[in-house]
């Protein structure tokens, strides 16, 4: 018997979401995208620092130094962000409240004094001392694509609502969020974007089984006494990071895509590869894609991990699979 499809478009966490699910009858099919919708809506109610009436925005409300109960959903969350922060080496750290701070990104945007602004975000400690300037929302001057939830939150949501949809009898499905796409079930094929304008494709992703998150700046952070700011931290300068292009993670779990594709780009494209190769040799699936601007500034290079090849192809099919790329 062939299934049947439903395609979905809304809103949620602050950016559109769309939804392609297919089961055996329509109705499993409305009900699968329903389970979806709500999942990431439950996860948005749970992780949102846009409103001040959620667990984590009430965790980080609180003074330093006073316990505060969280669910055991939100911990097993905050304790697998923190595990990310040292195997990253701090390349991904979900404590830039100090930093959002002083580059003042949600509030227009403006360029900190010298001494006026940490050298890096607040040094880990264990979870049951969090206080208010470890987890933030990603900087932004308004709501918009990842900026209402925990950094890697997108991720965790798309997982999350891949789980409750293949619970409700989808065979499968693919879930965009924002940017962010996750796809179970039958293969599919999405953009993958050239980074200078985000509009155009500049090749294709095969996505089974798996999410791909992309991290670049070209089309957010804010223009202060014309320098641009990224909305992406070095944690270890405590400066935006440099702007060199985009990179692409492509991963099982959406959470795992989502915060490795933040380290990476704070990284850059050699020591993000080199980070890569070490994390797949301890074990962490995943392939790593990167754009960045020739040495000419008249194309983009591109640069992966080896099985990432398996999954790329660039739109110019006479082109070699890596460097300058007009």
């Amino acid at each position: 018997m062939s299934n049947e499809t439903t395609v979905r478009h809304l809103a949620a966490m602050g950016t559109a979401l769309s939804l392609t699910v297919s089961a055996p009858t329509r109705d499993a099919a409305l009900r699968a995208s329903e389970a979806g919708v709500r999942e990431i809506e439950r996860i948005e109610a749970l992780l949102s620092t846009w409103r001040d009436d959620t667990p984590l925005a009430r965790l980080n409300a609180a003074a330093p130094g006073v316990v505060t109960l969280v669910s055991p959903e939100l911990f097993g969350l905050l304790r697998k962000i923190f595990e990310w922060e040292k195997a990253t080496g701090g390349a991904f750290d979900p404590a830039v409240a100090p930093l959002v701070k002083a580059w003042g990104l949600r509030t227009g945007g403006r360029i900190p004094t010298h001494g006026s602004w940490p050298l890096r975000a607040v040094s880990p400690i264990p979870l049951s001392s969090l206080s208010k300037n470890l987890l933030f929302a990603s900087p932004a001057t308004t709501p918009s694509p990842a900026s209402t939830k925990a950094p890697g939150g997108k991720g965790w949501a798309l997982d999350k609502a891949a789980a409750a949809m293949h619970a409700a009898c989808a065979t499968s499905g693919v879930l965009d969020l924002g940017g962010q796409v996750l796809a179970f079930g039958e293969e599919t094929i999405t953009d993958a974007a050239d980074p200078r304008d985000r509009a155009l494709s500049v090749g294709r992703l095969r996505l089974q089984g798996a999410s791909a998150s992309t991290s670049g700046n070209s089309e957010r952070g804010v223009t202060v006494n014309g320098r641009r700011i990224g909305h992406l931290f070095d944690p270890h300068t405590g400066s935006p990071a440099p702007d060199f292009g985009s990179v692409t993670v492509v991963a099982s779990s959406g959470l795992t895509a989502d915060v490795l594709s933040t380290a990476f780009f704070v990284l850059g494209p050699e020591k993000g590869l080199a980070l890569s190769e070490r994390l797949r040799g301890s074990g962490v699936v995943h392939e790593t894609l990167f754009f960045s601007e020739s040495e000419e500034g008249r194309g983009l290079r591109v640069s992966m991990s080896p099985g990432m090849r398996r999954l790329f192809s660039l739109s110019h099919s006479k082109k070699s699979s890596e460097g300058d790329h007009p």
